[in-house]
């Protein structure tokens, strides 16, 4: 388990009362190793549910074989049998072109803004980085407002159809806002979510 996840889920059960309606003490967030894995489910998960991105992404396995830069950077020609838009595949050659960019991001205690480069790459924009943030570094704070599925379970739990009280509720997440997050996601899908 991260480090902060268990403390912070005792500091949402006592300040924040919604949080205990979509919690679940059995699940909690994995993180996964591979930067190129979650870049590329990043990119599949892009605008379209998580049941149709995980059909991509098995889909895209069986063409391409396993998910990881080395494999990717030598079957690029695979990359155009994969079923994803042209603009999906084009964002795929784009990270391999520049993966020097990811590799530099330091393992532990990643600075933000250094993960924020990775918009210089095409496809890559605030929504990819808040998912690489959170599946691959576990950072604690990640908030990502442009997310669908987070914004429609915040909807339900909070009953703040029109988000009004988003900003005081963050304000009260502290540094613990992956947590709800994720905790939103999962129940929004009605199982965990991992990329």
């Amino acid at each position: 388990m991260i480090n902060y996840w268990k403390i912070g889920c005792e500091y949402l059960l006592k300040k924040d009362a919604n949080f205990m309606n979509y919690y679940n003490s059995n699940h909690f967030l994995k993180l996964n190793k591979n930067r190129f894995d979650v870049l590329f489910k990043s990119i599949c998960s892009q605008q379209i549910s998580v049941s149709a991105a995980s059909s991509i992404y098995i889909n895209s396995k069986k063409i391409i074989g396993s998910v990881n830069y080395n494999n990717f950077k030598n079957n690029i020609s695979k990359i155009e049998k994969l079923p994803l838009s042209k603009n999906k595949k084009k964002s795929i050659k784009s990270i391999i072109t520049n993966y020097k960019l990811v590799r530099k991001i330091k393992s532990l205690n990643p600075d933000l803004k250094e993960i924020e480069d990775l918009t210089t790459i095409f496809g890559i924009g605030k929504w990819t980085v808040d998912m690489f943030s959170i599946f691959h570094f576990g950072l604690p704070n990640i908030l990502p407002l442009g997310d669908l599925g987070f914004i429609n379970a915040y909807k339900k739990y909070y009953k703040d159809p029109k988000l009004k009280n988003l900003k005081k509720n963050s304000e009260i997440w502290s540094n613990y806002s992956t947590i709800v997050t994720w905790y939103l996601w999962s129940s929004y899908d009605s199982e965990p979510l991992y990329l």
